[in-house]
Formats: C-alpha cells, structure tokens, sequence
C-alpha cells in the first residue's frame, strides 16, 4: 500500500525535470522471492539433480527445463509430457540426450506435479512443479 505525502513547495518555482517524494508504508517491501512467479527456470545438472528441483508459479505460467551437463529427460510423473530434444507428442523427442538441450512447458492447471529423470530417477533426480 503506497501513503501519500504532501510536499509542499517554497513560492512558485517551477522545474520541469523535479522528481518529487514519495512516502511509502513498510508495507511496500519487495515480495518474497519464494512466492508463485510467471515463470521459472530449472537446470539439469551433471551432478544428476535438478536446481532448484521445486518451483512454484501462477497457474499459465512456465518452467523452462536446461540440460547443462550429462545424460538427462525431464519426465511427469503422470506420463503427461517426457522432453529432451522437444516433448513426444508434440513433434520432439523425449529419450533422455547428453547435448545441451532446453525445453519450455507450460502448467494451466493448480495443482502438483512431481518430474523425474528417467535415467537417474533411481538416484533420486525428482523435482516437483507446484501451480497455485
């Protein structure tokens, strides 16, 4: 919430490029970066762990999926999309590849849901979208 302030001015003196002050409440604090955002990016690691492996984002937002090292897919849990070079379904191919691909995915819908690398999955490579 932004408070008013009066400013006043001494005569009338007139400046074309004056900025005046604002007031601002506390409450005008930055939000909390762990909030829901647009979108975000995760990054597959050699080191065979997504980074940050959870995200949060507003229900249409994004997640942009990097593979910046190692033989890596990033696969839904619920089988709804499985990407690499693209997403099977949608004219790319999701077998896990070691360039460094990227792919970006879009959630409509609120709600959690858990990814995986199917090829280090059992190494624990999970992560989870959460829509909300």
């Amino acid at each position: 919430m932004r408070v008013r302030c009066p400013v006043r001015l001494a005569g009338l003196l007139t400046v074309a490029a004056v900025a005046l002050p604002t007031c601002s409440s506390s409450s005008d604090a930055p939000t909390s970066p762990s909030g829901p955002v647009q979108s975000a990016i995760v990054n597959l690691l050699d080191s065979n762990t997504f980074s940050p492996s959870t995200v949060t984002i507003v229900p249409g937002g994004t997640v942009t999926f990097v593979n910046l090292g190692g033989e890596h897919n990033v696969t839904a849990d619920d089988g709804s999309f499985r990407c690499a070079n693209g997403c099977d379904g949608s004219g790319g191919n999701g077998t896990p590849a070691t360039n460094g691909w990227s792919v970006t995915i879009t959630f409509p819908n609120v709600g959690s849901v858990p990814y995986n690398c199917e090829v280090h999955v059992g190494e624990g490579m999970t992560g989870t979208v959460i829509v909300q």
